[in-house]
């Protein structure tokens, strides 16, 4: 999550957010990439202002 952050501060967002989502392995598993996948990425709902 850090280096989303580091990447949305880059391009000049503030107050910056990130908070995964409580049924993010079911959200990728549906979407059928092969089994783990929901190991390595996850869900989120990400809120940023840009001033």
């Amino acid at each position: 999550m850090e280096e989303l952050k580091a990447i949305l501060s880059k391009a000049g967002f503030v107050r910056i957010a990130i908070q995964d989502k409580a049924n993010s392995d079911e959200i990728i598993k549906s979407w059928k990439f092969g089994e783990g996948v929901e190991k390595m990425v996850f869900s989120a709902y990400i809120t940023a202002f840009k001033p």
